[in-house]
């Protein structure tokens, strides 16, 4: 489905080109919940992931799509 990030080279270069954004997502997500996101494995991979799938998951809400 996603075929940018499949490898974990995939998955670094994605982390790497879109840093700031990511830590915009994770600050914001951790503010609204009041506690630190727990990555665990291998963190480049994990906020990569979180990242595209915080933003997916905006996007649906902003196009009112019920996921």
């Amino acid at each position: 489905m996603i075929p940018g990030l499949v490898y974990y080279t995939d998955t670094h270069k994605f982390f790497d080109k879109h840093y700031e954004e990511i830590e915009d997502l994770r600050y914001e997500y951790e503010q609204d919940f009041g506690e630190p996101l727990k990555a665990n494995g291998d963190l480049k991979n994990w906020f990569a992931w979180f990242g595209y799938e915080e933003t997916a998951r905006k996007l649906a809400e902003e196009l009112e799509i019920e996921i």
